[in-house]
Parts: C-alpha cells; structure tokens; sequence
C-alpha cells in the first residue's frame, strides 16, 4: 500500500490544474481590485470622492468581501457556481461598480471602464438570456450612477446635450464590448463541442482498430487453427475414428473459448452507452457489471458514493471504456475471481474518480510494465483530460485509479 506522502501528492497533482484553472479566471479580477484600491486613494487626493473617506473604503470593503466569496465557493465547488449564485454575484457586482461611478463623480469618473471587465467576466460562462440580462443590466445600472450627479450638481457637470452625447456613446461601447463578448463566448463554446466530437471520433477509430487487431489476432487465428484441425478430422474418421473424437471433443472446446472471445468484442461494441448520463451511469456500469459476471463467472460488484460530479458525454463514455477494458483485463490475465468498481467525487476535487481493483494474481510493475491494456485506458483518460494510476504487486491483485474532470 503506497504511504500517505504518495497520497497526498497525488491528491495535489489532481487538484493543480483546478487551482490553475481557478487563478486564471479570477485573477483579472483581484487585479480589478488593485486597480480600485489606487484609485480610490488617487480620486480623495484630487476631490473627486463626494462621500468620506470612511464610506469609500467601506465600499471597497463590500467588493473585497464579494470577491472573495466568490473566489473561495467557486474553489469549492471546483469553478462551477450554481446559476442562481452567478447571478447574485452578477448583480452585486454590476451594484457595486454604479456605487463606485456615483460616489466619484458620475460622468466624469472612470469607474465606468470597470464595467468591459464585469461585461467580459460574467459573460464568458452566462447563457444566452443571462448575457442579454447583464448587458441591460450594466447599461441601466450606469444611467442611475451618471443622471442623478448631473441633475443635482449646480452648476452641471455637463450640459445636457452632451451629457446625452457621452452617455449614449458610452453604453455603444459598453453594448459593442458586449456583444463581441457573447460572440467569443458562443464560438468557444462551439470549438468545445466540436473538440469534444472530435475526441469521440478518435476514441472510436482507435476501439476499431484494437478490436480489429483483436479479431485477426486472437479469434481469426482460432478459427483459422480450428478449421484446420476439422479438416484433419474429416480425413481421420474413417482412418482413426478414436483420434478423429478426440480432435472434435478439443475443437469443440476450441469454439466455445472463440464464441466467448466473440461475446467480449460485442460487449465491447455495443452501443447504447452514448445515451448515458451521469444520473444513468451507475445502472449502466451495473448492467455491464451483471452480463460480465455471468459470461465470466467472475463476482463482479458497484460501490457508488454519490452525489456524482456531472461528466460530459464523451467522458462518460470514456470511463464506460475503461472499465471495460479493466474488467476484461481481470478475467483474461489476472485470473481474478472478484472485481470491486467504486465511483466517488470529492467536494475539493474537480474530477470523478472511479477505482477498479480485483484479486487476481497481480504483477511486478517494475519488472513488467504496463501492458497494451492498461496503455489503452492511460491514453484515454489523458485524451480527457485526466488521468490513471495504477498499483499492483505479484499475488496481491490490481487496482486502478481513474480520474476524468467533471
């Protein structure tokens, strides 16, 4: 059993790239922050705050709170906030800006600028209605934080024909930015589904070509090697009918192993796995699970910890592949008698983790590395993003640590 060193830097190197992830997203924002903290102290130096001191940093207070909340629950919940708390967020945010744009100087504060980052931030994960809802949103937040200065201030900051003038050309921009942004966002979103398509295809050339090495391989060279010994069989019946029996009772065993091989390569091909969804995942491992069972003779259980972190369908479909690939390897080569499959998700992790370990004879994996099997299931839980471990030693079984990003 490897230490708990070993443990929790496997535990760090999966959560790594959810930190990285994390601090790419929200560092434009603390840096939004570091720019708001200068210039509030720049604005009091030059009169430009009309509240005191204390009221502005209070301000800049409630957006460090709303920005480290936001930070540390998206940390939790591994960068994917509720459609509900975005929009909190959202509107605190939007809130907070026409606050800031009000409190120095209206129309003449650039405050204003801080909305393209809002606008940018909240729309690159927003779906289509909540991206229209922002842009209103910001755009009407910024006539409230702007028109009551320029109706109050005797004499006016602005006449009001150009106050009209910079306010409309204003929120053009704002508009524009907005729009620019929704069209970024629906073409990413695009690439993600066409990449994922892609990897899909790949995945399924690549289980073609093993299972067409598998059949000319394995089964076509057990047929050919049966028809072979019938064909002897037929010219020894009369000749040698005991030595023609015997022949017939090892080929008819002979066909029973490539029915067998057969029925694997069909559990292999079948296709309804592309419906599942991560509600339906644990029944269809169960379902593969149960069918393996009875073909094998091999006591084959699923362990669920759930609630389960969603996957996407091609990563659904991944795990469903592996844990094939896993159980087929247990039964041909471990010569195992038990299998155990578990699937858990960590609230501080950003990945589904499955564990297939069995009981079957094991091997040295410094003296045999891993084999075409367990290759397989590596690169296809990289293509995916994620990954496998793996841990055996001679008599003490295998087992197999699989981890795709939610």
């Amino acid at each position: 059993m490897p230490p708990p060193l070993n443990f929790a830097r496997r535990d760090l190197q999966k959560r790594y790239p959810a930190i990285r992830s994390l601090w790419q997203i929200n560092k434009y924002l603390w840096m939004t922050l570091g720019f708001l903290l200068v210039y509030t102290v720049v604005a009091e130096a030059q009169g430009l705050v009309r509240v005191s001191m204390a009221q502005a940093w209070m301000l800049f207070i409630l957006a460090l709170t709303s920005a480290a909340t936001r930070t540390i629950l998206a940390w939790r919940k591994a960068g994917v906030l509720s459609d509900t708390m975005a929009r909190v967020f959202t509107a605190v945010d939007v809130f907070l800006v026409a606050l800031g744009i009000h409190f120095t100087g209206g129309l003449e504060s650039d405050l204003w600028l801080v909305y393209f980052v809002v606008i940018i931030f909240e729309l690159m994960f927003a779906t289509l209605p909540q991206k229209r809802l922002v842009i209103f949103s910001v755009c009407f937040a910024y006539v409230c934080a702007t028109l009551p200065t320029q109706l109050a201030v005797l004499p006016p900051v602005q006449t009001f024909p150009a106050y009209l003038r910079i306010l409309a050309s204003r929120l053009f921009f704002l508009i524009l930015v907005g729009s620019l942004s929704r069209r970024i966002s629906r073409n990413a979103l695009d690439h993600d589904r066409e990449l994922s398509l892609l990897r899909e295809q790949m995945a399924t050339s690549e289980e073609r070509a093993r299972i067409a090495r598998e059949v000319h391989d394995g089964l076509g060279h057990s047929l050919v090697s049966v028809i072979l010994r019938l064909e002897l069989c037929q010219r020894l019946l009369k000749r040698a009918p005991d030595e023609a029996d015997t022949l017939l009772r090892e080929e008819i065993v002979s066909l029973r192993s490539a029915w067998n091989e057969s029925r694997d390569l069909a559990f292999h091909l079948h296709p309804w796995e592309k419906q599942t969804t991560t509600e339906s995942l644990p029944d269809t491992l169960r379902h593969h699970l149960s069918r393996f069972a009875e073909r094998t003779g091999v006591n084959a259980k699923l362990t669920v910890e759930e609630p389960l972190r969603p996957l996407a369908p091609d990563a659904i479909l991944g795990l469903i592949r592996i844990v094939q690939e896993a159980l087929t390897n247990a039964a041909k080569h471990a010569q195992a008698t038990r299998i155990e499959v578990t699937l858990l998700s960590s609230p501080t992790s950003p990945f589904l983790h499955c564990t297939i370990t069995d009981d079957g004879v094991g091997f040295d994996p410094a003296a045999h590395p891993a084999g075409l099997g367990l290759e397989t299931m590596r690169q296809r839980a990289e293509a995916l993003g994620g990954g496998v471990h793996y841990t055996s030693s001679a008599g003490d079984g295998v087992r197999i640590e699989v981890r795709l990003p939610g």
